[in-house]
């Protein structure tokens, strides 16, 4: 499978996963986080997370590393980003909707770029110099880390709340 189609598959893939979690449980959070490989948010958190990296994260970051020289790429502050933008209360329909609309541009942006622009260079955060390809792989593996979250998530609503969600 190339990047492209992986990083296209990813809306319909954590689209299987939230179906299978119970409206009333969208924003419901474990008392114990140990072990989880994401980052700590409800169901409805992963997916107003996931649009708001690709939008205010990625998007940016790809296009500040193709317009510009080597720069300092930023590191988004998850936690802030759900607290400012109340995931709590957003509309999982809407938002996945616009996480499908994002990243549609994104794929549609990067598959148009000539084979030079992979190569461009950038600062960012704790990992130092990194490539355009380079940063498209992260997000691939962003992508993975959320998946992972949300099965994790669906182990914990089966094993706290007795729920017996099937295996997705």
């Amino acid at each position: 499978m190339s990047i492209f189609a992986t990083l296209s598959a990813m809306p319909d893939q954590f689209d299987r996963l939230l179906r299978h979690i119970p409206a009333e449980y969208l924003n419901w959070e474990p008392a114990n986080w140990a072990g989880i490989p994401s980052e700590r948010f409800s169901a409805l958190g992963h997916l107003c997370h996931l649009l708001d990296i690709e939008t205010q994260g990625y998007q940016v970051r790809f296009m500040r590393t193709l317009e510009e020289t080597r720069p300092e790429l930023a590191s988004l502050d998850g936690y802030q980003l759900a607290q400012d933008n109340d995931y709590p209360h957003q509309d999982p329909a809407v938002q996945l909707a616009r996480f499908r609309a994002a990243r549609t541009h994104t794929v549609t942006w990067l598959q148009g770029l000539p084979p030079s622009a992979w190569g461009r260079r950038a600062h960012y955060g704790n990992y130092g110099e990194i490539t355009l390809d380079g940063l498209v792989r992260l997000l691939v593996s962003h992508d993975h880390q959320h998946l992972a979250g949300m099965q994790w998530l669906l182990m914990r609503l089966n094993a706290d709340r007795e729920l017996q969600l099937p295996l997705v």
